[in-house]
Order: C-alpha cells, then structure tokens, then sequence
C-alpha cells in the first residue's frame, strides 16, 4: 500500500472509531448546560458527525454517518480540499473521538464565537478543542426549535479570545431526545444550587433536596 493509501486508511480508521463513540455516547441524547441563570440544549444529530470530521464526502450526512457507524466506510467515499485537509481531519478526528468530555466535565461556555467565515451564537470548550454550535433552521432558515446543533470542531484555535464573553458551566444534564424532561445528571459543580430557571426541564430530583433545605433555613 503506498503511503498516500496509508495515510488515507489510517484516517478511515479513525473516522470509523469517532462514529462509534459517536453513536454509544451522543447521537440521538440532548444536553443541557446551565451556567449561572442561563442555560442551553444541545442535540447531536446523526446527520452533524460529518461535518465535524474536516474531511468531505460525496455521501449525503446521514449516509456518510450511517456507514461510518457501520464500518462500511470506504476511502472512495471522503476526500480532501483546500479547507478541509488530510492534515485538519487529522488534526480534528482524535479530539471527535474525546468529543463526549465536553457532555461530562467542566467546560467553559463561549458567546458569539468568531471565525473566519462564520459566528456562532454559542460555543463549548475544554480549552484543548472547542464545538460551534448553531441553531436549528429549516433550509429557508426559519427557527425550528430552541435546541442548538453542532457545526464545527474547532483545534486550538485560541476560540477563547476570539469570542465575545465565556462562562464556566453549572450543571449539564442529559436525555434521551425523544423525553421531555433530563434524568441523568452528567456534570455539577457542587457548590452551586439548580436554578429556577430550569427546573421545569429536570426531574425535581435535582432540586427537591435543595428546596427542603431552604423551608428549614426560613423556620
């Protein structure tokens, strides 16, 4: 195999590992971050993994997911460009494989996140490697819902002086996309209390000890 082959299998390879982990930890979950009073969802769809792997494809999002996933990917089926480089995919596709520390541990949320061809409403980082999120439209650009999708994986990229304010998140919980309300605590900072201002979105599990604690402290 010549090494321009080797270099394209290896990141095949890596490509099929990121969907993977992909598809167990984020695919088809909602999370919510809360930071403060104000908070955010986030739902990785199937058809965002593409998008966040900087290579392209001939393949619709869907496909290209549906048959990384399935390790039925093949090196026909993505290639490179100018902006989307062998060496960016390289760059980008370890950090996609770690993507879920940024659903499960501290991170710093970044506000009106500038790049070079775009500015995203919200961003969160590690420090290490950032997501761009955008919101959800329609192909006439007409908001669908409230929720908020992942467009790009950015490498660092000093994304942190590049947008407008940041904030080091509260809490982020997780569910199932298709339930209305999160049961799974992903993330917390213990010295924080849940706010009013998401309780209507969690199980009063979250809060109910809080709420007991504060009727003792007004007796």
């Amino acid at each position: 195999m010549a090494m321009k082959e080797q270099k394209k299998e290896a990141i095949r390879q890596q490509i099929v590992r990121a969907a993977e982990i992909y598809s167990r930890e984020l695919a088809g979950k909602t999370f919510l971050y809360v930071y403060g009073q104000e908070y955010f969802e986030v739902n990785f769809m199937s058809d965002r993994f593409l998008h966040l792997t900087g290579v392209e494809s001939n393949l619709s999002a869907k496909d290209f997911y549906k048959k990384a996933k399935s390790k039925k990917l093949d090196e026909k089926q993505f290639y490179f460009t100018q902006n989307h480089s062998h060496g960016t995919a390289k760059k980008k596709l370890p950090c996609l494989e770690r993507l879920p520390e940024l659903t499960t541990t501290m991170v710093c949320i970044l506000k009106e996140l500038s790049t070079v061809t775009i500015k995203y409403t919200l961003g969160v980082t590690n420090l290490e490697f950032t997501l761009g999120l955008t919101e959800h439209i329609d192909q006439n650009g007409d908001k669908i819902d409230d929720v908020f999708l992942p467009r790009t994986l950015r490498v660092k990229d000093d994304t942190v002086a590049k947008s407008a304010d940041g904030d080091i998140v509260d809490f982020i919980f997780m569910k199932d996309a298709s339930k209305s309300t999160y049961e799974t605590l992903a993330f917390e900072d213990k010295g924080k209390k849940v706010p009013e201002s998401v309780r209507k979105l969690i199980d009063p599990k979250f809060y109910q000890n809080e709420s007991d604690d504060e009727s003792m402290e007004e007796v």
